[in-house]
């Protein structure tokens, strides 16, 4: 391993590599090759450290593992042994792969035009779900609670790690005990960041009627995927505390905690505060890479039976 390159998360390596390939599509050719070895060196290392055969990778970090075969086929023929031998690619090497890069990558960006038509159709499920929720109740609760990993932690936490723990407490949520009590459905949304490795926007919603204190359900929540489902390492941000709902209270947007469907304009934020969980310019915030390819980074649960109250989402 090239020494001065430390061991890092996964998500961060991901997006790293990504912006790489992406910062070579965006040049006719790269002038700086000493510049450009060094970051192909540093990207193959940081991939080494997490590549796993099982994932389902994008499109996009699929282009690297084929340039990952013709840095290989590259050192086997130039009778080199280790990764930093890669700062002795001679010219020919490097416009090699600057060219295959550039051919790849023409197709592979179709995961982001992807990605943003699939937020489209989410907005419009979502908004249908959110108008018919607040339609069949007269009062909902709304608690936003967003769950990851401490950042000292993420690199412990791979994809799967982080999928296996959302499905322990997505089917907690569906027990409705505790301080799920009296809930009627759940928004989420499962997304990356360099900074924030992999995380999930939850929307809660509770019956207004048998339940209040949502700034408490936001605390228990928060805590319970941070000490039972995570063992301490997971964070999370409780957005249902006084302090952020007075931010938006003041601007007259304030969508979460009680919604009365007679309150239009609660109504009208409580759907748009619901829509930040699906927006087709967040792009930075989608998966690289999956459990499957069926894998969902998106989901809408309904608990109540559906032909009690004509709603068409089931748990």
């Amino acid at each position: 391993m090239y020494q001065n390159i430390p061991l890092t998360n996964e998500s961060f390596i991901l997006i790293s590599i990504e912006d790489f390939l992406i910062s070579i599509t965006h040049e006719q050719f790269i002038d700086d090759h000493d510049e450009f070895k060094r970051e192909l060196l540093e990207a193959v290392v940081l991939f080494k450290q997490i590549y796993r055969f099982d994932l389902s990778y994008s499109r996009i970090i699929n282009v690297f593992k084929r340039v990952m075969i013709l840095v290989d086929y590259i050192m086997e023929k130039l009778d080199f042994h280790i990764y930093e031998d890669i700062l002795r690619f001679e010219v020919n090497h490097i416009f090699h792969i600057q060219g295959m890069i550039q051919y790849e990558m023409k197709s592979a960006v179709q995961d982001i035009h992807q990605f943003r038509y699939q937020e489209r159709k989410n907005q419009i499920e979502l908004e249908r779900y959110l108008n018919k929720m607040l339609k069949h109740y007269s009062r909902l609760l709304f608690v936003r609670v967003d769950v990851g990993i401490n950042q000292e932690y993420q690199v412990n936490w791979d994809v799967e790690d982080f999928h296996r723990a959302l499905e322990i407490l997505r089917n907690r949520m569906s027990n409705k005990d505790t301080y799920f009590r009296h809930l009627q459905g759940c928004v989420w949304a499962f997304e990356q960041g360099a900074k924030k490795g992999y995380h999930c926007h939850l929307l809660l919603i509770y019956d207004g009627n048998m339940r209040d204190g949502d700034e408490w359900l936001g605390e228990e929540v928060g805590k319970y995927w941070q000490q039972c489902i995570t063992n301490n390492h997971g964070s999370y941000y409780n957005c249902n505390r006084k302090e952020n709902k007075e931010k938006f209270e003041v601007n007259g947007l304030l969508g979460i905690g009680m919604i009365h469907r007679n309150q239009p304009k609660q109504v009208a934020n409580a759907i748009r505060a619901g829509m930040y969980l699906v927006n087709p310019n967040k792009v930075d915030q989608r998966l690289r890479a999956k459990t499957s390819p069926k894998m969902k980074t998106f989901g809408i649960s309904q608990y109540e039976v559906c032909w009690r109250r004509g709603l068409d989402y089931c748990f």
